[in-house]
């Protein structure tokens, strides 16, 4: 008679058999498997202790719970009862397998008492401890760091490249060996931003690069501040900065030079301001429409010919103030005007002390010292002391920004009286020159988007840097008419907001040439640039 073995689930920790049914499933034999009836708890009177490591293992490949299948008519294993769950029966391999584990039961987690054919089954799993899980590496601090800092941090900046011809260049050296060409291709700036916002605090640092006096790199702006604002303000109520920063005067020294249309500031700004930036402090802010802004700066901003850019070499500082409106009237129409007020010291070097010296003119031409009348005596001079002189500038600007069905037209105007302040055109010594310098600027300039796809433009711009000046022709005094004027067509192609060709021709007419007569006339000097610039 077969026997039939009864598995048990590993694990179980007991299983309550009838007595009834376990006799039942001992002698059963022959014929094919009849279902049986299933154990409950109400039909178990007897306990029996879980498999324990003992447990045959079960055969590879032993049929997963819930795939029945019939047992073929020519089996030769004969059908028994075995303790396993319903529907969980596999079909048994055919009489002469060489499987030696073909004939072991099948091993379930149920409790239900089935009539089955013999199965394949799988051992009960050995009672291992479980696997160590090595722990999830540690985070880099220094590259959780450095994403935080990265999350917060905006890059901008932008290239220009242009190439440029002018009417006053030649294939010569001037004293001193610069060159007196330039029809030339350069790079006027390269510039990056990096800047970070915290909610009440901000920092910015801009470089720039150019090819202006060949290859060059620098600080444009470094810029440290703490405010306070409100959320849905456009601007904060109050904001201090400290370090290189923009000067607040008019509307075209804090202009960015990537957002503006023309090629450069007027003559008139770049001679009162010869760059936009001078290192001080700054508090700015504004509510509702009102804007204001203040400033104390070393007074020798970046490309002043003094030679104590960004330094002072007095203690004395400059004042700078601004208030104005920033009023919109709808999404795109809007006027921002200010007006500007300017008040420091400027410093007049002094000399140093000379010793007596004899000089010799050859008068006659020959190459020879050939009388007494051609020595000149040069008598020493104490060396005199270096000074402070007053200067001021008072300011009016307006932009008015107008939209219209075929683009954004702005229109823009500056007035500037300034005295004893130009540091880049005329410098303004009056220590030296014995009189103060009075100086006077305007300009006026239109633009004309098309489509978001042109622009065109026109900027006149005039500058007397002393209007006090005066010289001697045939034994008179006659007044020194130095004045400079520029008038500049605009015109370019946009792409996007990322990229512009612009053409700008400058007629510009000055008094710095001379007729054969001594006469002053307007120097041959227009020139015009073509610009390629993409933003970042």
């Amino acid at each position: 008679m077969p026997l039939c073995l009864v598995s048990i689930p590993a694990r179980q920790s007991s299983v309550r058999l009838g007595a009834s049914h376990l006799v039942l499933a001992i002698l059963l034999s022959g014929g094919r498997a009849m279902a049986q009836p299933s154990v409950t708890d109400e039909a178990v009177d007897a306990e029996i202790p879980a498999a324990g490591p003992e447990t045959p293992a079960a055969a590879p490949g032993a049929a997963a719970p819930g795939a029945a299948a019939p047992v073929p008519a020519d089996a030769s294993v004969a059908p028994a009862a075995s303790v396993a769950p319903a529907a969980s029966a596999a079909p048994a391999p055919p009489s002469g397998s060489s499987d030696p584990k073909a004939r072991r039961p099948a091993a379930t987690g149920s409790t239900s008492l089935a009539a089955a054919p013999a199965t394949p089954v799988e051992e009960a799993p050995l009672d291992l401890p479980p696997l160590a899980v090595p722990p999830p590496a540690a985070a880099d601090p220094g590259a959780a760091a450095v994403s935080r800092f990265l999350q917060g941090l905006t890059l901008r900046g932008y290239v220009q490249g242009q190439f440029e011809v002018h009417q006053d260049s030649s294939n010569e050296l001037q004293q001193g060996g610069a060159p007196w060409n330039q029809d030339r291709f350069l790079v006027p700036r390269a510039r990056v931003e990096f800047g970070r916002r915290w909610q009440y605090a901000a920092a910015l640092v801009e470089l720039d690069g150019n090819t202006t006096n060949g290859p060059a790199m620098s600080i444009q702006r470094a810029e440290g501040s703490v405010f306070y604002a409100a959320e849905d303000a456009k601007v904060p109520y109050a904001e201090l900065t400290l370090g290189v920063l923009k000067v607040p005067f008019g509307y075209q020294q804090p202009e960015s030079s990537g957002t503006r249309w023309f090629m450069e500031r007027t003559t008139g700004a770049r001679a009162l301001f010869p760059s936009e930036i001078d290192a001080g402090g700054r508090l700015a802010g504004g509510f509702s429409v009102f804007r204001y802004a203040a400033a104390f700066v070393n007074g020798e901003p970046k490309g002043e010919k003094s030679g104590y850019q960004l330094r002072d070499p007095n203690r004395a500082k400059d004042l700078l103030l601004r208030v104005g409106v920033d009023t919109p009237f709808s999404p795109s129409t809007d006027l921002a005007a200010g007006i500007s007020y300017l008040r420091g010291k400027g410093f007049s070097p002094g000399s140093e002390a000379t010793k007596n010296l004899v000089g010799w003119r050859d008068l006659n031409e020959d190459g020879a010292i050939t009388n007494l009348g051609e020595l000149v005596g040069n008598p020493a001079a104490a060396s005199l002391a270096s000074s402070s002189f007053e200067r001021w500038a008072i300011g009016a600007d307006a932009t008015v920004h107008l939209g219209s069905p075929i683009g954004r037209t702005t229109v823009q105007g500056e007035f500037t009286v300034a005295n004893n302040l130009d540091r880049g055109l005329y410098v303004a010594d009056p220590v030296l020159v014995g009189s103060d310098f009075h100086e006077l600027a305007w300009t006026a300039g239109l633009t004309q988007e098309i489509l978001g796809y042109a622009v065109v433009g026109f900027r006149y711009d005039w500058y007397d840097p002393n209007s006090d000046l005066l010289e001697a022709r045939r034994g008179r005094l006659l007044p020194y008419d130095v004045t400079v004027s520029t008038a500049a067509p605009l015109a370019g192609v946009l792409i996007g907001d990322y990229a512009r060709l612009l053409f700008q021709y400058s007629f510009v007419r000055d008094h710095l040439a001379r007729t054969t007569t001594g006469v002053p006339t307007d120097l041959k000097n227009d020139f015009w640039i073509l610009r390629l610039q993409v933003n970042l």
